[in-house]
């Protein structure tokens, strides 16, 4: 009998932490923690652990990618393996990819939704949630320069729509602001246009779901100390509705 695969959102911290969640993981034979896709200000396979009361591995990228198979094979010899996630399980396409390759070995999959910082940012920014476009990571740059998120950000903007931006992690660590906005520039540099000068403001979150979380309304120039601390997602604004535009003047003035 073939095994039983469950991708867990596990929320933005263990304030979101639901019992279907917890239920889900107690059920498991094996439970991996995705450490890469997101972080938490207070959930890692440590304090997992200590929750459900059973071993909880770290899962990195390769795992998760190249190594899926080995995961595929676990459920196929008919045990019951949990994917941990920050925020919600099917954010990630690698996720994705996995529920799709054991559904069609036959093998039950089951998907428990967690609150994402998708939704969570776009409440928390006040701004219209059917005005956002695509969404998109700022990344690290590498021998050449990716100018797909500034490339995102202005076609958004061209539009009218407002753009969420997640930023990259680096070893573990979440990018900062001053490199997040110096990404963007490099971008500018590689093609040439001016993009982040339409921006008079943008809206910076910070740690997201938890105790000393963090909305405000800041120049992309800076400062940035005003922002919190990481990790970190940038809302670029489109066009305005007048509501919007209180809203954006309520986070400017916001303390903490």
């Amino acid at each position: 009998m073939k095994g039983r695969l469950f991708l867990v959102g596990l929320g933005l911290s263990k304030a979101f932490l639901t019992q279907v969640a917890i239920d889900a993981l107690r059920l498991s034979d094996l439970v991996f923690f995705d450490v890469y896709t997101s972080l938490s200000c207070d959930l890692t396979p440590k304090t997992l652990s200590e929750l459900i009361g059973r071993e909880v591995r770290a899962a990195n990228r390769d795992f998760l990618e190249a190594g899926s198979k080995v995961l595929l094979d676990m459920l196929e010899e008919g045990r019951t393996v949990s994917v941990a996630t920050i925020g919600d399980p099917m954010i990630a396409t690698t996720h994705v990819a996995v529920a799709v390759e054991a559904m069609k070995r036959g093998i039950e999959v089951k998907v428990i939704p967690g609150t994402s910082v998708f939704c969570y940012a776009i409440s928390k920014s006040m701004l219209s949630s059917y005005k956002f476009g695509k969404s998109v990571t700022i990344t690290y740059q590498g021998d050449r320069v990716d100018t797909t998120a500034l490339r995102v950000i202005e076609f958004n903007y061209s539009q009218g729509l407002h753009t969420l931006t997640f930023l990259d992690l680096k070893d573990g660590r979440p990018m900062s602001l001053e490199d997040a906005f110096r990404m963007l520039r490099l971008q500018e540099q590689e093609l040439g246009k001016s993009v982040l000068s339409q921006f008079e403001y943008v809206v910076v979150e910070s740690r997201l779901g938890c105790s000393d979380e963090s909305v405000k309304a800041i120049s992309p120039n800076g400062p940035y100390d005003e922002a919190g601390a990481p990790p970190y997602v940038i809302i670029f604004p489109g066009r305005l509705h007048f509501m919007e535009v209180d809203a954006l003047k309520c986070l400017r003035s916001k303390k903490g």
